[in-house]
């Protein structure tokens, strides 16, 4: 008898090293859009294929587009900014 396991994508996968160093390259203009675009790209296939391999019967793009965890919202809502402070407790 063959086992079956049920796996669900919720939510952002892990960004790869790479995708973090080009937005960082990217934002110090380092990096043109272009190129940038190309990593973003390949970030999005890479999460794809991660899931197809994994027996995910429906992939998602693991969110590597998005620009931080609230964002669509962020995005598009004027006023929303960083905020000076400390994580310290």
């Amino acid at each position: 008898m063959t086992e079956v396991v049920r796996a669900e994508t919720i939510g952002s996968l892990l960004r790869p090293e790479r995708l973090k160093a080009a937005r960082a390259e990217h934002a110090a203009g380092r990096l043109s859009t272009t190129e940038f675009k190309r990593v973003d790209d390949w970030a999005v296939d890479e999460a794809i294929a991660l899931q197809e391999r994994s027996g995910v019967g429906a992939v998602t793009d693991g969110e590597m587009q998005r620009s931080s965890f609230t964002g669509p919202l962020t995005d598009v809502v004027a006023g929303v900014g960083l905020v000076s402070g400390s994580t310290a407790r």
